[in-house]
């Protein structure tokens, strides 16, 4: 746990240092993970976990006394101890932790003890007859002097070990054991000096009488404790495959890079009529002389123009590609679909082999244990002995194998979604996908190519558009101090290609280009229909798979379990031919999930086709 914190330090100087150096491109992100991973998850844990203990404790505390001010009375020990598991973490140089927060869990519960063992002791006594609340107060705390202080110390001394434990573990003792002696350190001295004083402050003469519950606060407490419960609940509801895609489609980083990309190529549709910068000048010409003799003074503007069609070419081009964005956008998102199904059926996958192994460990520890006690009485041999044990241990290797592909599996699903791993993922009996009908020339796929053929061709139109002459349009006006008025003019002018050279090659390239979409959209075309094959004779070898098993297979694997018991129980069979049955009974089981697994994957495959 302590590492668990230094890994926070060092995220936090790594954040800053690549935030301050480094520029990601648009689509990359940086995760953290490992340690400081699971310090995120156990921190938002605690978020909940502590306001829930603080309310719990409070309606303790008022359904114990009836009374809200005493209630809050107690309840003050908990800022003061917290104070003192605080200071004692600083003065033995050990950071916050999340075994410090489990601390002050603990301490919260023990340090409103002596306030109630107090606090009662201060009722019992008003029946009493004393001259003042302060005589009261002082022989109270001098008869729960040393039940207060022996409460504290025996809490405080049983921590103590695991203060200054400096063996395996101590990591985690140490932080949770100095908040809980800290805490009951300050916690102490508000129960003996702190709490008589405000219990002298807030008691009224009139507060000696008993005081009655109030309803109506009991269930405001009872309504705001169900809100907080149903509000964990909320965020421990598990997730199923309704939920998961769309919050992959709000989190994964790549498909937002995708939309904005697409949103950018939109942006870029009005750039086509993009035209040169205006020309403003002033000309002074003294050979150009006027009336007197004198020079001639010249401004002007000027503007040079495309052939008016080139700008709708240009246009035509950025659709196109704005066209053929949205296109790789809608393939980025069906893939993103295909990779969160085939996740969530690959962990449905793993949890029911967990299952099945689980089971299978359970009948194979009932075994052993029966192997083991007949060897005892005499009843078998060494060899059935082992021999049970060893099954038993291969089993239970394998159980463990398959919790460790479920939390693989969970992992998958995280990364791909990119939403956290704290997340319950439902877990449900899985069964065989639909397969829907797809034609391959109406896919996404086949409309990216179309699409990219478009953007070639209007590529070729644009540089075929640009052979026509450029417009240059020029205004300008003359002044002369000779003359009363001014002397303008205009000037209109064609930019003709004469050396067209370069221009004509790369319409020869740009051809070219148009023809190179064409064959590849063919070509893909082609290798889809072979991959669409190719999953559908994968899905037939499976169908009649499933087919027997869903027919035959697991009757008889139940068969085969329920016989095998029952003979292996009446001395009918042996020792290993029970095992021997056992085996191929849950093989059957493993085999069916195995090619359902398979099956529902080559059925994904072909729902969501695509290279």
């Amino acid at each position: 746990m302590y590492v668990t914190e230094i890994s926070q330090s060092v995220v936090d100087d790594v954040q800053e240092l690549i935030n301050d150096n480094i520029n990601l491109p648009i689509g990359y992100s940086i995760t953290y993970g490992g340690q400081f991973e699971n310090l995120q998850s156990a921190k938002a844990r605690l978020w909940v976990a502590v306001p829930i203990a603080l309310l719990l404790i409070f309606i303790l505390l008022y359904f114990a006394f009836n009374s809200v001010r005493e209630a809050l009375l107690i309840y003050s020990a908990i800022p003061l101890a917290a104070i003192g598991g605080v200071l004692l973490l600083w003065i033995r140089g050990m950071p916050f932790s999340i075994s410090a927060g489990v601390g002050f869990i603990a301490l919260f519960g023990i340090a409103v003890l002596n306030g109630i063992v107090l606090i009662e002791h201060f009722k019992e006594l008003k029946k009493q007859s004393f001259d003042s609340m302060e005589a009261l107060i002082k022989q109270g705390t001098k008869d729960r002097l040393r039940a207060v202080l022996l409460t504290a110390s025996a809490a405080a001394l049983g921590f103590l070990p695991m203060a200054i434990s400096t063996n395996a573990g101590a990591e985690v003792q140490r932080p949770l054991a100095t908040v809980v002696i800290g805490g009951l350190i300050t916690a102490t001295l508000l129960t003996l000096v702190v709490l008589p004083v405000l219990y002298s402050i807030f008691d009224k003469k009139d507060s000696l009488r008993k005081k009655t519950a109030n309803p109506n606060l009991t269930v405001l407490l009872v309504l705001v404790a169900l809100s907080f419960s149903s509000l964990g609940n909320a965020q421990e509801k598990p997730l199923d495959l309704e939920k998961l895609i769309p919050m992959a489609f709000e989190n994964n980083a790549g498909l937002k890079a995708a939309d904005l990309n697409v949103q950018q190529s939109d942006a870029l549709i009005g750039s086509a009529f993009n035209f040169d910068k205006t020309q403003v000048y002033y000309h002074y010409d003294q050979n150009n002389l006027s009336v007197g003799n004198l020079p001639l003074n010249v401004l002007g503007v000027q503007q040079d123009f495309l052939f008016p069609t080139v700008y709708f070419a240009g246009r035509k081009v950025n659709k196109a590609t704005y066209e053929m964005t949205s296109s790789a956008y809608a393939i980025r998102k069906k893939v993103l679909e295909r990779d969160v199904t085939a996740a969530f059926y690959q962990y449905q996958y793993t949890k029911q082999k967990e299952a099945i192994y689980d089971h299978l460990d359970s009948l194979y520890q009932n075994f052993a244990h029966m192997a083991n006690r007949r060897f005892e009485l005499g009843e078998t041999n060494y060899l059935e002995k082992i021999t049970a044990s060893s099954k038993q241990r291969q089993v239970q290797i394998a159980l463990e194998q398959a919790k460790q592909d479920a939390t693989i599996a969970k992992t998958e699903i995280v990364r791909i979604t990119q939403i956290p791993d704290s997340i319950n993922i439902i877990d449900i009996p899985i069964g065989r996908i639909l397969i829907d009908v797809i034609n391959t020339k109406e896919s996404i796929e086949m409309q990216y190519y179309r699409n990219n053929q478009f953007l070639t061709k209007a590529k070729r139109q644009l540089e075929v558009q640009k052979l026509l002459p450029d417009l240059s349009l020029n205004y300008f006006q003359g002044t002369n101090s000779a003359l009363d008025g001014s002397l303008y003019g205009y000037q209109a002018g064609l930019k003709i290609p004469l050396l067209f050279g370069g221009k004509a090659s790369q319409i020869k390239a740009s051809k070219i280009s148009e023809k190179i979409a064409e064959e590849e959209s063919k070509d893909y075309e082609v290798r889809l229909n072979a991959r669409r094959s190719e999953l559908q004779a994968q899905l037939d070898k499976y169908d009649k798979a499933l087919t027997y098993y869903e027919t035959e297979g697991t009757q008889l694997s139940e068969e085969i379990l329920k016989t095998a018991t029952i003979s292996f129980k009446n001395g009918e069979i042996d020792f290993f031919q029970y095992i021997q049955s056992l085996q191929n009974a849950y093989e059957i089981k493993l085999d069916y999930l195995d090619n359902l697994y398979r099956y529902n994957q080559t059925v994904i495959n072909l729902n969501y086709l695509t290279l």
